[in-house]
């Protein structure tokens, strides 16, 4: 279904999809947002986990089968790019630029109703926690608005893929001690209190060093 979407909706825009995705994905030195993006998110989440650490908060101990734990390691970066590209295709390719095209004197309006359809989304499916959803709504808003700063994909899908990168990535290793509402959990470390506060200041950074658009 999402590859259905992705594939007719330049279509219906009479455009091809390599020729829609690829503007924006310019092949200039815009694509080091990726990289920018990617490093800003993996520190962001190195302090979290730093700070739960030193206040006991987390714990770190293997509880994976060693194979089940390859398997995951080897498949960690592939999975990180791929899941980012597609959600951010899917959710600011086609979902934002959208609402940014019918509602141009409205931009505000626009990142508003993309982090609500984002941040929804992932509760689409039976979730076993709801208490997220804070968390999703603030990671939903520094995604859009790193589209609308920088006009393309590169920066929003970098700060996607360095944040599954982490999560993932450390999911094996950490159990967390909580309360939840201040520390997060599993793989929602971001809907913490503290994790949303820190996803403020990310997004305050990204607001302030790539300027206005």
């Amino acid at each position: 279904t999402l590859l259905a979407v992705l594939l007719v909706y330049p279509l219906v825009r009479g455009r091809s999809p390599a020729d829609y995705y690829g503007s924006l994905l310019p092949s200039s030195r815009s694509a080091l947002q990726l990289v920018h993006g990617a490093a800003a998110s993996i520190l962001f989440l190195s302090v979290l986990f730093l700070v739960w650490l030193i206040t006991e908060r987390l714990t770190v101990e293997i509880h994976q089968s060693r194979k089940r734990l390859a398997r995951r390691l080897l498949l960690l970066i592939p999975t990180a790019i791929l899941g980012a590209t597609i959600e951010e295709l899917l959710f600011r390719g086609v979902v934002m630029a959208d609402l940014l095209r019918s509602l141009p004197d409205l931009p505000s309006i626009a990142v508003a109703l993309s982090v609500l359809v984002f941040a929804g989304a992932h509760y689409v499916r039976t979730v076993k926690r709801r208490w997220t959803f804070p968390g999703h709504l603030m990671l939903g808003l520094l995604l859009c608005l790193a589209f609308l700063r920088t006009g393309s994909l590169w920066l929003p899908i970098g700060l996607h893929a360095g944040g599954i990168l982490m999560i993932m990535g450390t999911r094996p290793f950490f159990e967390y001690r909580g309360p939840a509402w201040l520390t997060g959990a599993s793989i929602f470390p971001f809907a913490g209190a503290v994790g949303i506060a820190g996803l403020g200041l990310l997004t305050a950074f990204v607001m302030t060093y790539y300027g206005a658009r």
